[in-house]
């Protein structure tokens, strides 16, 4: 998923490196010294862990927290499996994909209850579902390859319907230029917005919707750093932090994208696109079963449906029974907002 790509540059890889370096000690960790590694670099979509970092939430659980950002380079998955961190957020994608090649993950708490990854249309190209895309132009993102040919594959298309060219992973000029009527995949809450704002309307198709449902940011560990009860705690001080920061964004997106651009966390952010990322991302982060729930809930349903596409598009070589992955004792503990 591509999201205003912005270059973290040395300073992330060194830090990374001293983590690295300082070794398997993470995995170590005791009552409350967590590392961190977040799913993306910290703009609103991060809004949670950032504001607990900064407002002093998890000082107020007793934690001491290293966060570690996410971005372009940053594999959650080993930093994880290694012990160069304790926790992870990462998509449901990777972590079942990490699971299928024999890591022993356990899943306690999922940010986005929904995946935000989809196909993006020129409005005037008259595609609002799968079936109208016969005839049409439509360009693959290297990265996104896999899951189009998984989209192909849930809504009866065959690649020769289309007419398929490659593009890069930030190219939506030729979308603007008209060159293409589709693009995949995108992100709804960055380029729908972006193409928007070059005067192009579009229609956003969300994967979601077409059979690939899965969850994004999700929070995952080792089951052997979940098994010491004094991690539990830890872990449910965590979580009940970041409840409470994203239930502060939950009342307000607008004012925690505003909160974002003022703390300056990375350069080249766009008040206008975070605004519009925060309010587009409220309605990923609720469902029938968060509302019931609580916020950061475990859709057994969601990583069952991820994990058969993957096993399905031989993305995944085996099929992994994510029953065996999901424990929700740590957010039953926290009892979060139900939105």
């Amino acid at each position: 998923m591509v999201r205003s790509r912005i270059a973290w540059g040395a300073g992330l890889a060194a830090a990374v490196l001293a983590l690295t370096v300082a070794g398997t000690g993470a995995t170590l960790a005791a009552g409350n010294k967590l590392t961190v590694v977040l799913g993306y670099l910290p703009n609103v979509e991060m809004f949670g862990p950032k504001y607990a970092l900064t407002e002093g939430l998890y000082k107020a659980e007793g934690l001491d927290i290293t966060q570690v950002p996410g971005g372009q380079g940053i594999d959650q998955v080993q930093m994880v499996a290694s012990g160069v961190a304790d926790v992870g957020l990462a998509t449901g994608n990777a972590i079942i994909l990490g699971a299928a090649k024999g890591e022993d993950f356990a899943i306690i708490g999922a940010t986005l209850q929904n995946s935000p990854s989809a196909m993006t249309c020129r409005k005037d190209s008259g595609v609002t579902a799968p079936d109208q895309l016969k005839g049409k132009r439509v360009g693959v993102k290297t990265a996104g390859r896999p899951f189009f040919e998984i989209f192909m594959a849930k809504n009866n298309l065959k690649e020769s319907d289309m007419v398929v060219s490659g593009i890069g992973g930030g190219d939506i000029a030729q979308i603007i230029a008209g060159r293409l009527d589709c693009m995949i995949t995108t992100f709804v809450f960055n380029e729908p917005f972006l193409i928007n704002k070059a005067g192009v309307p579009v229609n956003v198709l969300p994967l979601s919707k077409y059979g690939m449902d899965a969850s994004a940011d999700v929070y995952f560990v080792k089951k052997s750093f979940l098994a010491d009860a004094a991690n539990r705690d830890a872990l449910a001080k965590l979580l009940h932090a970041d409840a409470t920061a994203w239930e502060i964004f939950l009342k307000d997106p607008a004012a925690a994208a505003k909160y974002i651009i003022d703390k300056g966390f990375i350069d080249g952010l766009d008040l206008d696109q975070q605004t519009y990322q925060a309010e587009q991302q409220a309605s990923f982060m609720k469902t029938p079963l968060t509302a019931e729930k609580g916020i950061l809930w475990v859709n057994p349903e969601t990583f069952a449906t991820n994990a058969q596409y993957l096993f399905d598009a031989k993305l995944a070589s085996s099929l992994v029974d994510v029953t065996k992955m999901i424990d929700t004792s740590i957010i039953e503990k926290v009892a979060p907002p139900k939105y």
